[in-house]
């Protein structure tokens, strides 16, 4: 697939197109990013599905940084500032996009390598989850408009009979 020119910095502005982009690589469902694009919702509202990842990738980031960061480093990055609690959750999402890619990203301070935690598959399943309920809804949109549209091609015969056209 292609992926944005900068990598870094797309994983650090929009790490939930990111994040679900890196997650159907491996997906048994293709996601077009039209597809993660017109994921529902708002991010704020945890009752939606844009909602309910962002909230589950928040906590899957959160636990991983606290499995794998001293206590003190955990709390100053990831408790004191929302902002930048948020800005080193996208760049754990950084380390794992950018080491299938051969690379590793830099901070300061340094952080370990944490793009292998076990905790990423959860993430992975609940993106998954998400994106084949969307595929889901979109083919019962689609078989439904095609089911509407259905006796408006059918053939009209003389006398007031129809039949179905044939392929």
């Amino acid at each position: 697939p292609a992926l944005p020119a900068d990598l870094f910095s797309f994983c650090l502005t929009a790490p939930l197109r990111m994040a679900l982009r890196h997650s159907c690589r491996n997906a048994l469902v293709h996601a077009s990013d039209d597809l993660i694009d017109a994921l529902p919702g708002k991010l704020s509202d945890r009752r939606s599905p844009l909602g309910e990842l962002h909230w589950i990738f928040t906590a899957v980031t959160d636990a991983i940084a606290w499995s794998s960061l001293p206590r003190s480093l955990f709390r100053r990055l990831f408790r004191q500032d929302m902002l930048l609690a948020s800005l080193f959750r996208n760049f754990l999402l950084a380390q794992r996009v950018l080491a299938s890619c051969d690379l590793a990203p830099a901070s300061c301070p340094a952080l370990p390598p944490m793009h292998h935690h076990p905790l990423w598959d959860a993430w992975d399943f609940a993106a998954e989850s998400a994106l084949c309920q969307l595929v889901e809804q979109q083919l019962h949109q689609q078989v439904q408009q095609v089911r509407r549209q259905q006796p408006q091609h059918a053939v009209r015969l003389p006398g007031g009979g129809c039949r179905q056209p044939q392929p």
